[in-house]
């Protein structure tokens, strides 16, 4: 199994980006949060111009993650040197590539970037709904801190 992460720099990238963040959330996430939602969270935050101004603006790194020589989804973090955590903003994988093994490969290679940027912790926030991702960060060792409710349009 090959599997490598990709930094996203590049305008192009940033537009393969969106293309493939539209077809995850929808594959995913219309059945939780419905269409209309899910076509608002990928205008404000997975658009071309919202991960453009991420990664130039706010100290964002985007990924795409390959597998076998295919981009099987994407991760999204923002390493917070004066707290020493890195926030895990994204993690999706295409409908395919769920649950062979990604993700862990992904989480090693976040657990690494910790190492090497002197972060001591990854902290991410997740739709209450969303209960198989839930499972998979508790299999992470990941605990819940809080609860809260956000409105995010």
């Amino acid at each position: 199994m090959y599997f490598k992460m990709i930094r996203i720099t590049e305008k192009e990238q940033i537009e393969q980006f969106a293309k493939l963040a539209e077809v995850i959330w929808n594959e995913h996430f219309t059945s939780i949060i419905g269409k209309e939602q899910v076509d608002y969270m990928l205008d404000r935050f997975q658009s071309v111009h919202a991960v453009s101004d991420q990664i130039e603006n706010q100290g964002y790194h985007y990924y795409f993650i390959e597998a076998d020589g295919k981009i099987a989804g994407y991760t999204g973090i923002h390493p917070e040197k004066e707290t020493g955590k890195l926030f895990l903003s994204k993690l999706y994988l295409l409908k395919d590539y769920r649950k062979k093994g990604y993700a862990s490969m992904a989480f090693d290679f976040l657990k690494q970037f910790c190492r090497d940027n002197s972060l001591n912790s990854i902290y991410l926030t997740v739709n209450k709904y969303n209960t198989d991702t839930i499972h998979v960060y508790e299999a992470k060792g990941f605990k819940t801190v809080r609860s809260q409710i956000s409105d995010i349009g």
